[in-house]
């Protein structure tokens, strides 16, 4: 399994400097050649969704499409696939950024009985206790 940081994936998504872009295909697609995954972990997918959000401005509807379709591939294997699942299922009906749904997942599976937070979109989940008012 060979690991990948957030700006292979971005470039490999975005594809908007051709040599980089490139780079990233040819490494993917060797891994795959010699019969192994790319991890996407975590972190690293958090930053893309934030990356593509912020300095792409791509539309929260097509976050989502970007990000069920990596989830759908044999390309890349996830730190917490069905957490990932979870939180960009709750991103078609909720407000929220996706890292935020994702910790609440994280965290109830866990253990935790609720995560508090201030933030008014991720409080409307039962899963949450929101602090302030």
């Amino acid at each position: 399994m060979k690991g990948l940081d957030t700006n292979v994936i971005v470039r490999f998504l975005v594809r908007d400097d051709e040599s980089q872009w490139q780079q990233a295909d040819r490494y993917i697609n060797q891994a795959l050649e010699n019969h192994q995954t790319c991890l996407i972990n975590n972190i690293v997918l958090c930053e893309v969704a934030w990356v593509l959000r912020s300095r792409y401005k791509i539309k929260r509807d097509q976050l989502i499409t970007i990000l069920e379709n990596l989830l759908n591939t044999n390309i890349f294997t996830f730190e917490n696939y069905d957490n990932i699942a979870w939180a960009i299922h709750q991103m078609k009906s909720g407000n929220a950024d996706f890292s935020d749904y994702l910790i609440v997942r994280i965290n109830q599976q866990a253990g935790c009985d609720e995560t508090a937070s201030f933030d008014v979109k991720l409080g409307q989940l039962s899963q949450v206790y929101r602090l302030g008012s």
